[in-house]
């Protein structure tokens, strides 16, 4: 379910208590969010829009797991400004004021913690010059020079209603410009491309494992590696333990299947079965612990709206 809170300013404020709700909000992504901490989910997006150049702040409570791709034609210049967050393919994670060039085309997979807060700038690629736009890059918070905390004034002024309509007319102008200058300035420094770590390995094999085996061992057997380096590779890369990762993605797919499904025509114990759960007491419990509902009451609720 998600709430719209309109202002008397042109910023559009969405509250959301599902993720699968949420992965909904941004306008023409492509996004899989999946649960991976127990507790109640809160996130919001705001967005700031002029005609193609949309600027967005999305908070999200809970560690999450996120794929998602940007919309065809667009980059996205995103920032983190909460706790850190690990994407496959990176060597290392991006702390609080680091960012991150999205590209049209690719498809991202990143692991955040807990109280994530990012800033987002979405532009028509032909915006900006083709060397800025011609893949993706990792962004040091040494090299984005503030335009992060920039890019957060401009849309929390607006929100509240203290920017001047003039300020707010010439703001997709003045956006171009510091990402334009900040770009040609950050791309000069030669980026690298890190080989796919162990981790980027699980992604994938567990995108393979049917959700009745997704389960340590049967990483392991897939792909020939031993169960205490896997364990290893996933805390040291996204600070939980694989059991508690493995968990918390068969138990949002379960989360969206009912979210998503007819009451009419659907029954829990079905759905639990088909995810390979099998004892309805240890199921039922486990999913109230991390979504702090039951799966009736996640079958129960409307269907999520388009936003």
């Amino acid at each position: 379910m998600h709430t719209n809170i309109t202002h008397r300013t042109r910023v559009r404020e969405a509250q959301f208590d599902s993720f699968v709700d949420q992965e909904r909000g941004l306008d023409d992504w492509d996004q899989i969010y999946r649960q991976l901490s127990p507790g109640e989910f809160k996130g919001t997006i705001e967005s700031l829009k002029w005609d193609k150049i949309t600027l967005y702040r999305e908070t999200v409570n809970q560690r999450m797991e996120n794929l998602y791709r940007v919309p065809d034609g667009y980059i996205c210049i995103g920032f983190s400004r909460g706790n850190w967050l690990v994407m496959a393919g990176q060597p290392n994670a991006f702390g609080a004021g680091s960012g991150i060039i999205h590209v049209a085309g690719e498809e991202y997979h990143i692991i955040t913690d807990r109280h994530a807060d990012y800033v987002m700038l979405t532009l028509p690629q032909d915006c900006l010059p083709e060397e800025i736009v011609s893949g993706t890059r990792p962004v040091s918070s040494h090299e984005s020079h503030g335009i992060a905390e920039w890019m957060l004034t401009l849309i929390e002024s607006a929100r509240r209603g203290i920017a001047q309509q003039a300020v707010l007319d010439l703001a997709p102008d003045l956006l171009l410009d510091r990402v334009s200058l900040w770009a040609q300035e950050a791309t000069q420094q030669k980026s690298q491309t890190s080989a796919r770590g162990l981790m980027a390995d699980i992604f994938t094999a567990c995108d393979q494992l049917p959700f009745d085996k997704l389960s340590v061992s049967h990483l392991a057997k897939l792909l020939d590696r031993d169960r205490t380096a896997l364990r290893a590779a996933c805390l040291e890369r996204t600070g939980i333990t694989l059991d508690v990762f493995l968990k918390g993605r068969r138990l949002s797919e379960v989360h969206r299947r009912l979210r998503l499904s007819d009451t009419r025509t659907t029954r829990v114990s079905d759905v639990s079965m088909e995810f390979g759960y099998y004892h309805w007491g240890r199921f039922s419990q486990s999913y109230r612990a991390m979504f702090g509902e039951c799966p009736s009451d996640t079958l129960r609720r409307a269907p999520p709206s388009a936003h």
